[in-house]
């Protein structure tokens, strides 16, 4: 701009008043097309979309984004995590789950995408409310020494809780599921997500997966395609197993009576992985299924409604 004033003003006054004119024109010409470029790179922004809009406590959500041509996705973030991203199945663009643990603080959260082009880093950022949920209690009596362990026994119940928890930790980059997943079992639920167990009067954490109706012996298949990432036999779930899906998304099945998968092994979706069962902490028969999203765990009747197969068990 300052160039153009510079020429402008050395132009002889006795040249004709046509010759002003013309510069004139063409310095506003210049300014215009700036202003539209300018525009026209502001407005390409990425198409997002969030299903459902609001996150309940211990839910999830499914993330669309379509991004402007010429650019690429960078990153995600959300809750203070990265979230691994892949490309939709059958569409342009890119998905990722979104999860609101039951420690989340209610309100609003931003959800930050990190985006490159041509004109380098760029960042949109939406809201997401994270909604509260109140969930029931449930009072049990069981034997004492399944509430208060001695000191050998406390050990091996942390072990176990590591063990799990660092392979749900895990992220493996590439994903393993395909189109929705399936109940473990054909059954109900009998004890839902979040109770909260109240043990001879002792409270313990809130309930971490679903219980599902399944007498001993019956077949538990795998909710998806995935590799079992733990195959251990825990003091409070008893025979346990834990597949890995891809991109930080586990199933876990408890108190399996029979393990016929070997830790390691690929399987596919509605493969059997064992048989229901009653070992470790049980008061009966049935099948403890849980789902974990970067190390948290999240509802899996919530889950199912989003990702999987039509109707309930």
């Amino acid at each position: 701009m300052c160039l153009i004033s510079y020429k402008i003003n050395q132009i002889s006054a006795s040249r004709t008043p046509c010759v002003l004119l013309m510069a004139a024109c063409f310095f506003l010409l210049l300014v215009s097309l700036t202003s539209m470029s300018m525009a026209s790179i502001s407005n390409k922004e990425p198409v997002m979309s969030l299903t459902p809009r609001t996150i309940p406590l211990g839910g999830l959500a499914l993330l669309d984004v379509v991004l402007p041509s010429g650019t690429w996705l960078q990153g995600i973030s959300f809750l203070g995590r990265e979230i691994p991203f892949f490309p939709r199945e059958k569409h342009k663009g890119f998905e990722a789950i979104l999860g609101a643990g039951l420690s989340v603080t209610p309100g609003r959260h931003a959800l930050i995408i990190r985006w490159g082009g041509p004109e380098g880093l760029n960042v949109s950022t939406i809201s997401v409310d994270v909604k509260y949920r109140k969930f029931p209690e449930e009072r049990l009596v069981v034997a004492r020494k399944m509430v208060e362990f001695p000191p050998r026994i406390l050990k091996k119940v942390r072990e176990d809780q590591h063990a799990v928890q660092k392979v749900c930790n895990m992220v493996t980059p590439r994903r393993y599921w395909k189109s929705s997943f399936v109940w473990p079992v054909n059954s109900r639920i009998l004890s839902p997500f979040g109770l909260r167990r109240i043990f001879n009067g002792q409270p313990r954490s809130p309930h971490s997966g679903v219980d599902l109706r399944a007498p001993e012996g019956t077949p538990v298949r795998s909710a998806n395609s995935g590799r079992v990432a733990l195959v251990r036999n825990c003091y409070l779930s008893g025979w346990t197993m834990v597949v890995d899906h891809g991109c930080g998304l586990y199933t876990l099945y408890a108190h399996l009576s029979e393990v016929r998968i070997k830790q390691g092994t690929m399987v596919k979706r509605g493969e059997i992985l064992g048989l229901s069962g009653k070992t470790g902490r049980a008061t009966g028969a049935h099948l403890h299924w849980g789902i974990s999203l970067l190390g948290t765990r999240l509802d899996p009747e919530l889950f199912m409604k989003l990702l999987g197969c039509k109707g309930t068990p």
